[in-house]
């Protein structure tokens, strides 16, 4: 074969590859699954009104496919466990704890998403999904001990997670395995405050 024919056919190639590239590379880009994140801002305890809060502040960006889930009225639920933790021999043990499961969910028919503490049965509404997820950003929730709040000697730990027991029994194995449905834990921990 005459080495110009090679050539040509060679060349022919190179701007259908180059064409081709891009819309490879956005093929791919829409297949790879978003994985979700959440990162911790600032979390404390406050005195307010008589009542004890902690106040956490949050940006939780959930993945495309616990979005399209949520859309089709499967609740995510958020596990928050505030701890009080005070030093002993081996290291730090638990002296206290209390949770918070933050369930976010959406209602077809009244095309309304809640917001709902399922331990305390508070429930806040919102007629978009961005407003919802937003909420999150600083959550302000009523502790039911004022003795959970770490004294000077002590720590405080927050831990928040993904509660994937809580998801339909049909996707509990999937949260395990697929990218899409992993988050990471996150934790903060603080020192008490010293007594007045």
């Amino acid at each position: 074969m005459p080495l110009w024919k090679k050539r040509a056919h060679s060349r022919g190639r190179a701007p259908l590859a180059l064409l081709l590239a891009p819309l490879l590379g956005l093929a791919l880009q829409g297949c790879a699954p978003g994985e979700a994140s959440l990162t911790l801002g600032e979390a404390r305890i406050d005195q307010r009104g008589g009542g004890t809060l902690l106040v956490v502040e949050c940006d939780w960006k959930p993945s495309g496919e616990m979005l399209d889930a949520l859309d089709h009225g499967i609740p995510l639920t958020l596990q928050l466990e505030l701890t009080r933790e005070r030093r002993g021999l081996l290291g730090w043990t638990e002296a206290q704890r209390e949770t918070h499961r933050l369930e976010l969910r959406y209602f077809p028919l009244s095309r309304n998403y809640q917001l709902r503490d399922l331990d305390r049965a508070t429930v806040r509404s919102f007629g978009v999904r961005a407003a919802a997820i937003a909420a999150f950003s600083r959550m302000e929730l009523p502790l039911a001990a004022a003795s959970i709040r770490a004294a000077g000697s002590e720590r405080q730990r927050l831990r928040i997670a993904l509660d994937s027991a809580a998801l339909p029994g049909a996707l509990r194995l999937p949260a395990l395995v697929d990218p899409a449905w992993r988050q990471a834990v996150v934790e903060r921990t603080w020192p008490g405050t010293p007594a007045a």
